[in-house]
């Protein structure tokens, strides 16, 4: 059984978009899983050829869990 993070990160996220730049947030426990969630997002807005590497996902800061609902903080646990 693995212990919850008290905290979870913040990826700010900047991408160069077929129409421009795309910016969002990902948040997660670690840095490859914020790079597979930002891949998986930004094909599902149809951009699977942009460039995605730690230099456009850059950790930005945590969060306390407390900040989350109880179904966010158990997705982040998993």
């Amino acid at each position: 059984m693995s212990q919850q993070p008290s905290t979870v990160k913040v990826f700010d996220t900047w991408v160069e978009g077929k129409n421009g730049t795309i910016h969002f947030d990902v948040m997660t426990t670690d840095e490859g899983t914020a790079l597979r969630l930002a891949k998986e997002y930004l094909i599902s807005l149809g951009e699977e050829g942009a460039i995605l590497t730690t230099e456009e996902c850059q950790y930005c800061h945590s969060e306390p869990l407390a900040f989350f609902s109880q179904d966010q903080q158990a997705a982040f646990a998993s």
